[in-house]
C-alpha cells in the first residue's frame, strides 16, 4: 500500500510528463490528453492500495496511459498516432528552447538514440519486447537507454 502523501508527490513528479506522453499520443488534443491523465491518476489513487511499492510506479504509469489511451480511441472511433505522424512523442520540449533555423531538441540526439526512442514510441507495451530484438537488445536494456535519452532532453531544455 502506497500512502497518500506519497501518492501525492507521485503526481507532482510524473504529471507533466504524463500529461505530454497523452498529448503527443493523442494527436496534440489538449482536452483529450487532459482528460487522460485525470483518468490514469484517478485510477493510481484508487489501486494505491494494491500497488507493493514506488520502486516501479512509473513503468506502471505509461502501462495505464497507453492502456487508457486505447480506449479513448476506441470510444471515438480513431487510430492511434503514430511516431512519424507525431514526433513530439519523444518528450515535447518547452517553446522556449526551439531555434528558429535549427529544428527542435531532438536533432541533438544521435541517429542510434532516434531510433531507439522511435521504436519504444511506435509500438505498445506488449510489443516492446519485439521492438527491443529488432534493436538487438533487451527488453530492460530499451527501458535504461530510453531513460537515460529522456534525462539528456531534459538536460538540454
Amino acid at each position: 500500500m502506497i500512502s497518500q502523501e506519497t501518492c501525492e508527490a507521485l503526481i507532482r513528479q510524473y504529471y507533466k510528463e504524463l500529461f505530454s506522453y497523452c498529448f503527443a499520443r493523442l494527436g496534440r488534443s489538449k482536452t483529450a490528453a487532459e482528460d487522460c491523465t485525470q483518468e490514469l491518476f484517478v485510477l493510481f489513487l484508487t489501486k494505491r492500495n494494491d500497488l507493493e511499492n514506488t520502486d516501479n510506479i512509473r513503468l506502471w504509469l505509461y502501462r495505464a496511459a497507453d492502456n487508457i489511451i486505447r480506449v479513448y480511441w476506441r470510444k471515438n472511433n480513431r487510430a492511434e498516432i503514430s511516431i512519424e505522424d507525431c514526433p513530439e512523442a519523444q518528450e515535447i520540449p518547452s517553446p522556449e528552447r526551439i531555434d528558429d533555423d535549427t529544428g527542435t531538441i531532438l536533432d541533438e540526439l544521435s541517429p542510434d538514440e532516434r531510433s531507439i526512442l522511435e521504436a519504444y514510441y511506435d509500438t505498445d507495451y506488449g510489443q516492446r519486447n519485439a521492438a527491443a530484438r529488432k534493436l538487438g537488445i533487451s527488453l530492460s536494456a530499451l527501458y535504461q537507454k530510453v531513460h537515460k535519452i529522456k534525462l539528456k532532453l531534459k538536460k538540454l531544455q
